[in-house]
């Protein structure tokens, strides 16, 4: 199948930081044939999409996520989310079951898709469920069963002296086993749509002895690292208590750092921290709109950029919306830097896409538009009222766009989003039977 995408403003994300006005671009099968400002001559295709007035993207890369989460979205509005995360949250997810998180993962999985995101890099329960789900929905993903240090069915609570994290290595032990089938039984599944990690949950919720095991396993199986990294306060004083170093010190210090990691939120670092995380090639996952909406301290992206770390976007759960979270990020951090003018659209489009690719390992695949690479792309229509006049069409789409600009996404060199649609799945079914496997739920945790 040769598709061309004809007259838009193409921005690949390439190593030139070109802008293409006018462009064309090829695609035959799952790959990128041609980027040119000149119509192709040579190149026949079987669907020519006209472009006119669109600007093409690289899709977006959303470093973080728990799909299946979502079947909780509206239970942790409004809430203190570090109390609620050791006296609640392990104790709902006790009761989730393989059909409840693959639901919850393909509702998940088509709201990325409605959002312009390609790729995903979940963690979370269940994961084989995940990754039918996101196979059937057509979305790259990279994924990693989560692994505890204790059992879901006697998690962490809250003493007078602070949090008893029940660690139990059997339990760990059966999980990481898991794990690791899982990792070994998926990867590059779904015509290569699938690749896996190994993820350990956070620097406090597994211990020293547990680590060692993972980062042991980590390298034995040739697998990345997805983990929380000095997410809360009450993570970096563990630590601290347990260890006498910080997180990113503790990590290091148990060789789990030898190996690629991508570490999610990384908001407690302190100077030290941030030169080790890019001493070791370390990557993170900023997620700003879900940091901000529990009143968290944002996290140090000026200084972790300033010294050389990569650093991606992510929305951990329960919303995909890329495009806001690439603004949050850069208004965060305005406010931070005090510079009207720090993060600017490029850059922040970026960190969505060619920067997310690069935190994944898949940056030889993904996350720029250039010739070689896998065909996953958006094409957003600025032809509308909220993004009219066109004076610079990425400044334009990045601080007045929203989801409705999109007029397709590409997955593989495949139309997984279109005008609305997804015509490979049935929108109705899944909202149909995403809303039963929630009411199955919350009828379980009361």
């Amino acid at each position: 199948m040769k598709i061309l995408l004809s007259g838009g403003t193409i921005y690949p994300f390439d190593a030139f930081s070109r802008c293409i006005p006018k462009g064309y671009l090829g695609i035959k099968d799952t790959r990128i044939l041609l980027v040119s400002k000149e119509e192709p001559r040579e190149f026949t295709a079987d669907r020519i999409i006209n472009c006119q007035e669109c600007l093409i993207l690289p899709g977006f890369v959303n470093c973080h996520t728990h799909l299946a989460e979502n079947v909780f979205k509206g239970l942790m509005d409004e809430v203190d989310f570090e109390g609620i995360f050791y006296t609640t949250l392990f104790r709902w997810e006790a009761q989730l079951d393989p059909e409840i998180v693959y639901w919850g993962s393909l509702a998940g999985a088509l709201d990325a898709l409605r959002c312009g995101v390609t790729t995903v890099a979940d963690m979370y329960h269940y994961s084989s469920s995940t990754a039918k789900a996101v196979s059937e929905a057509g979305l790259r993903a990279y994924i990693g069963q989560k692994i505890l240090g204790f059992s879901l069915n006697s998690p962490p609570h809250q003493t007078s002296h602070g949090v008893n994290y029940n660690f139990d290595f059997l339990a760990f032990s059966k999980q990481l086993e898991e794990a690791i089938t899982f990792a070994l039984n998926w990867r590059g599944v779904s015509n290569g749509l699938i690749t896996t990690s190994i993820a350990p949950h956070a620097t406090n919720t597994l211990n020293r002895e547990m680590f060692a095991e993972v980062a042991e396993q980590a390298r034995e199986n040739g697998l990345g690292v997805h983990l929380h990294l000095a997410q809360m306060a009450s993570e970096k004083e563990a630590i601290k208590a347990r260890e006498g170093m910080e997180c990113v010190e503790f990590l290091e210090d148990v060789g789990l750092l030898q190996g690629p990691v991508l570490g999610a939120h990384a908001i407690f670092l302190k100077e030290k921290e941030i030169e080790r995380l890019y001493q070791h090639k370390v990557s993170i996952s900023h997620n700003p709109v879900v940091n901000a909406k529990d009143a968290a301290v944002a996290a140090p992206v000026s200084e972790m950029r300033e010294k050389g770390v990569n650093v991606g976007l992510g929305t951990d759960a329960f919303q995909m919306n890329m495009l806001e979270t690439a603004r949050f990020a850069t208004f965060i951090n305005r406010i931070k830097t005090g510079k009207p003018d720090y993060l600017p659209a490029y850059e922040a489009l970026a960190m969505a896409t060619i920067d997310g690719a690069r935190a994944l390992g898949l940056n030889n695949e993904i996350g720029s538009l250039e010739t070689g690479k896998k065909a996953d792309l958006i094409v957003f229509d600025l032809h509308h009222l909220n993004t009219q006049p066109v004076v610079d069409p990425i400044k334009n789409l990045f601080y007045y766009g929203d989801t409705s600009n999109i007029k397709l996404v590409m997955v593989d060199g495949k139309i997984v989003f279109e005008e609305g649609r997804f015509p490979f799945i049935s929108e109705e079914l899944v909202l149909r039977e995403f809303a039963r496997a929630s009411a199955k739920l919350r009828s379980r945790i009361n």
